[in-house]
């Protein structure tokens, strides 16, 4: 019993570190971009030219406009992931200088972060994938499509990373990212039970009223979590 236990703690222990790593996200977005691409070309083989332009966010184009609007996704996803995910790893070991390498792992960590990037690659990857069956007779109307919805929403999501990546680097939001980590740890490594019959005994002690003449005290109620 103690054995399976032991097991079960060791696998949940390595669980959590696969979910914690940078690459575990976005590599399995990137294998779901390349299933869905896959399949939406699947799609497109069984659909005609005419079944195909009948829907209604999918318009009629040649085999080198799709070729050139697939290229010019994934050359700009993979341009954009590189430029900007270095600047930002500049940036952040900057400032972990001053605030210490919490900052880089939380980073890391952050799950976010693991979206943006996991969008990007996916996006990449799922137009290279698309790009590589378009031929001169058969053009894959509904996975193009597809393609560029998931580009016009890396541009939104390019626009969040830079504002959370912006965020994230700044005091506040460092110590309330620790609070939160001890907030979540506290029930670990104290849990309710433990002192339990201390504070019972402490609630029981007479308390010694403050003197005559001194300084009045009263309760502060924060509305709000946050730090001084």
């Amino acid at each position: 019993m103690s054995r399976l236990r032991h097991l079960g703690s060791s696998l949940e222990s390595h669980w959590d570190s696969l979910r914690g790593s940078y690459w575990f996200v976005p590599s399995a977005m990137a294998l779901a971009a390349s299933a869905l691409a896959f399949a939406l070309l699947e799609v497109d083989a069984r659909l005609t030219r005419i079944e195909a332009i009948r829907i209604p966010w999918i318009q009629e184009a040649g085999a080198e406009g799709t070729r050139a609007l697939l290229s010019t996704v994934a050359g700009s996803m993979i341009t954009v992931t590189g430029v900007v995910f270095s600047i930002t790893i500049v940036a952040l070991t900057l400032a972990s200088s001053q605030f210490g390498p919490r900052l880089l792992r939380n980073f890391l960590r952050d799950r976010g972060n693991q979206l943006v990037l996991g969008t990007f690659v996916a996006t990449f990857l799922y137009s290279l994938l698309v790009l590589r069956a378009v031929e001169a007779d058969r053009v894959p109307h509904v996975a193009t499509a597809v393609a560029f919805g998931l580009a016009v929403t890396s541009v939104f999501v390019l626009i969040w990373f830079v504002h959370h990546a912006a965020s994230s680097i700044q005091a506040s939001s460092i110590v309330a990212s620790v609070a939160d980590e001890i907030a979540c740890e506290l029930p670990t490594l104290f849990p309710e039970e433990l002192g339990r019959a201390t504070r019972d005994a402490d609630a029981s002690a007479d308390v010694a009223a403050p003197a005559e003449g001194s300084v009045r005290a009263a309760d502060v109620v924060a509305a709000s979590s946050g730090y001084l």
